[in-house]
């Protein structure tokens, strides 16, 4: 973890990001490929002369998209939030876009100062596909009961371990895996069902894995207690499928004070 403050001169800035991650290799800088990190550094470098890493609240893979996704930066003192947004969406592809710009005290961090991160996952449900769905939402044919999928959630709210959930190879490289889930729903608008999941954090893959696995029981015909089974394997074996990345969205981060309580570049 980065000490608290930053050089000499600078105000630390936080930015609220929304992003499409179709074209994106994921949210954090790589060897090779486009991603969010890469993209809005090179416009922050453009818009501030300087050469400026971001530091992310949440790594996202590619194809998954975010809503609301928290960064924060060393940005020149007394830079102006409201012309840092204007600026940065201005050069920036448009496939991401800063909503808006905080300065934050010199302690915040972006990843270690969240209280939790909520993601929502959203299934196109209709015995047809829909192109205004491609590489929005996963498209299952078969009907589904909305209430069947939230029981079969209700068993993962809590601290728990969650390794059934991970990826094994993730899962074995974690000093551990037991996260904290304190909210899980399901809701249905019109042909769209919508997951919502709200913890401390989670690990790589745990949300896809958890609606394959939902959907998985569901197809099966189990009953959807089985999730308590699945959960006290610990095997990434006994869970069902990774459902895609593109149905996967962070939706918000959440801050203790929040971000809303700080000086803004848009109220």
């Amino acid at each position: 973890m980065e000490p608290a403050g930053g050089p000499a001169g600078s105000d630390r800035i936080a930015l609220t990001i929304q992003y499409d991650g179709t074209r994106f290799e994921g949210s954090q800088i790589q060897a090779r490929g486009r991603t969010v990190q890469g993209e809005l550094e090179r416009a922050l470098e453009l818009l501030t002369k300087r050469h400026i890493r971001l530091i992310f609240s949440s790594r996202t893979d590619s194809g998954v998209h975010a809503i609301e996704q928290v960064a924060h930066f060393e940005g020149p003192p007394g830079i102006a939030l409201s012309r840092l947004c204007i600026g940065l969406n201005g050069i920036a592809e448009r496939d991401v876009s800063i909503r808006n710009a905080y300065r934050v005290p010199a302690d915040f961090h972006a990843r270690y100062s969240a209280v939790e991160r909520e993601y929502i996952y959203c299934i196109h449900n209709h015995p047809n596909r829909s192109p205004f769905s491609r590489y929005r939402a996963m498209w299952v044919r078969e009907p589904l009961d909305v209430d069947y999928l939230r029981c079969a959630l209700g068993p993962l709210t809590g601290e728990m371990d969650y390794a059934a959930f991970c990826k094994k190879k993730s899962a074995e490289a974690e000093r551990s895996t037991v996260r904290r889930i304190s909210h899980a729903d399901v809701a249905r608008w019109d042909d769209y069902i919508i997951v919502v999941i709200r913890g401390n954090a989670f690990l790589h893959n745990m949300i896809r894995v958890i609606v394959g696995t939902m959907i998985s029981l569901h197809r099966e015909g189990r009953d959807p207690e089985h999730m308590r089974s699945v959960l006290s394997s610990a095997s990434r074996m006994a869970a069902g499928f990774t459902a895609p990345p593109y149905g996967l969205y962070l939706n918000r981060v959440i801050y203790d004070p929040p971000l809303s309580s700080m000086e803004a570049a848009f109220k």
